[in-house]
């Protein structure tokens, strides 16, 4: 088995990989999310002619195009909840935080846990479709109810008392053209 780990960065992602004895087969290294860069990240993970499986911590969506690059190429891949893998490198007694370190880290967690990764479901995509528009629905509702106390705020101090009268006006949806 070859375990890859990735550290997904907003404009580039970092790669390492160990194969199931414990060797490091390739040192972290940097690619970008380019079609010919990802391209060459597949095809070097397609010579190693073994079982492959990719973990990557779900990053928002900067881990979507090389998710994506890896589904299409039928690679078994996993997305994983940064957490896990937080509480997974605490045991680490070298601690700090750098791509290439947090690379190896994943790449040791699926060669550790390798028995348990699930892979990413398809089907995920609606879910993460669904978040993201509820998300943004959530915004557009923040973003109204912002403009609107900055508009009474505004109101209060250009037209001070206004505010009782718009509220007498408002109050009976009949009364509002007469």
């Amino acid at each position: 088995m070859i375990a890859v780990g990735v550290d997904v960065s907003k404009h580039k992602s970092t790669v390492a990989v160990i194969s199931s004895d414990g060797e490091i087969r390739m040192k972290p290294t940097d690619f970008h999310h380019d079609q010919p860069t990802l391209n060459q990240l597949v095809s070097t993970l397609l010579s190693f002619h073994d079982d492959v499986k990719i973990v990557m911590e779900a990053t928002g969506h900067y881990h979507k195009p090389i998710l994506k690059i890896f589904l299409e190429s039928n690679l078994f891949v996993s997305v994983v909840n940064p957490y896990i893998i937080k509480k997974y490198s605490e045991n680490d007694i070298r601690k700090g935080k750098t791509d290439k370190k947090d690379a190896m880290r994943i790449a040791w967690y699926v060669l550790e846990k390798h028995y348990s990764i699930v892979p990413y479901n398809i089907t995920d995509q609606k879910y993460d479709d669904l978040k993201y528009l509820s998300r943004q629905y959530g915004q557009c509702v923040s973003m109204r109810v912002k403009a609107r106390v900055q508009l009474y705020n505004l109101l209060d101090n250009i037209m001070p008392g206004i505010q009782t009268i718009i509220n007498s006006r408002t109050a009976d949806p009949d009364d509002r053209f007469t």
